[in-house]
């Protein structure tokens, strides 16, 4: 059975005792991601938070930071947390890379398996391992300021890098540590195409299915009132679904047609929430999401977690109330917490 970790975000003095509760849940992990936020800074007051799980960041944007940067980061965030982080890796999309970031977003999946070995560099060369990494978009010529060091005995960090498709599925099995499905899939989805295309690339790199982690985030929206929760996961479903690179995860299904509709419905209503989830069939909640009462979805969570090896499990968040937002969020931690 997979480990399982929550998925999580919000003003710092409400992340760190909602980590305290993960913790006290018995959950393996707590998950942060990189929106209005710095993933690293977040990350770091959620280690000084708890004392057991990961802290994962899903994703820290990769191509607006050096991954000398990156790695120093994770570095001392590995050591800070008593080698629990775990440092996810997102490429994010190229006009949010390019317009926001004004970083280069070109060769995504070439540049995303350089940049994890560069990051490998820095942190062996922190053991005191005299290499140098070249390749044709980063290079590691040199230690640090003070030459190399002399951790020889410390943990490297982990690295997992977030995928959908080939490309970049491939980029992390055969260079990082682990990989980050997306929320918006299906069991198919993932049995399919996912698992399948980490088993080749890593059979090709020479690599052990064992020593690679991989890992599926899930859209849970959990409520005694079954309507409410089937409609807060229509809305994530719309919202996801309405992107073209998300097409095979409706594809798995045969519902790839969707794809257009939601994209068509998202534009034209400007992403009004009633138009979005009037425009996602009810076949298309049990596919993409687990939504529902507590029992439900209870139930359903075994199939997705026989297929991977960590859970990451969170409410739908798009056009979501705030405090509609932490309700979900609490009946999860309730309802999965291993300790619950």
């Amino acid at each position: 059975m997979a480990t399982i970790g929550v998925g999580a975000g919000g003003p710092y003095a409400i992340v760190k005792e909602l980590a305290k509760q993960v913790e006290a849940k018995g959950f393996d992990a707590m998950w942060v991601s990189e929106t209005n936020q710095d993933s690293i800074v977040l990350a770091s007051v959620l280690a000084q938070a708890t004392e057991r799980i990961d802290i994962g960041t899903n994703i820290t944007l990769a191509f607006p930071r050096s991954p000398v940067v990156t790695a120093m980061s994770a570095w001392d965030l590995n050591e800070l947390s008593g080698d629990r982080f775990v440092l996810g890796l997102g490429s994010q999309v190229r006009r949010i890379i390019e317009e926001r970031f004004s970083a280069d977003f070109s060769q995504p999946a070439k540049r995303m398996g350089e940049y994890v070995q560069a990051m490998q560099t820095v942190w062996r060369q922190e053991r005191g391992e005299d290499i140098r990494f070249e390749g044709d978009i980063y290079k590691v010529l040199r230690p640090g300021l003070n030459g190399l060091g002399r951790a020889k005995d410390r943990k490297l960090p982990r690295s997992y890098v977030a995928a959908v498709g080939p490309l970049m599925v491939t980029a992390a099995a055969t260079y990082a540590d682990g990989l980050l499905g997306h929320p918006f899939t299906s069991d198919r989805y993932l049995a399919d195409h996912v698992v399948p295309t980490v088993e080749e690339a890593l059979d090709t790199a020479g690599r052990k299915r064992d020593d690679f982690t991989v890992c599926t985030g899930l859209i849970v929206a959990i409520d005694d009132d079954r309507d409410a929760a089937i409609r807060a996961a229509k809305t994530q479903i719309a919202f996801y679904g309405s992107t073209p690179n998300y097409r095979p995860v409706f594809e798995s299904y045969g519902d790839g047609h969707l794809t257009d509709t939601l994209n068509r419905v998202f534009k034209e209503s400007r992403g009004n929430p009633d138009a979005m989830v009037a425009a996602v069939p009810d076949e298309a909640v049990d596919r993409y999401a687990l939504a529902g009462t507590p029992d439900e979805v209870k139930d359903r969570y075994a199939d997705y977690a026989a297929l991977v090896d960590h859970v990451i499990v969170g409410p739908p968040w798009f056009k979501q109330d705030f405090a509609y937002m932490g309700q979900l969020l609490w009946a999860t931690l309730e309802t999965l917490g291993p300790t619950a």
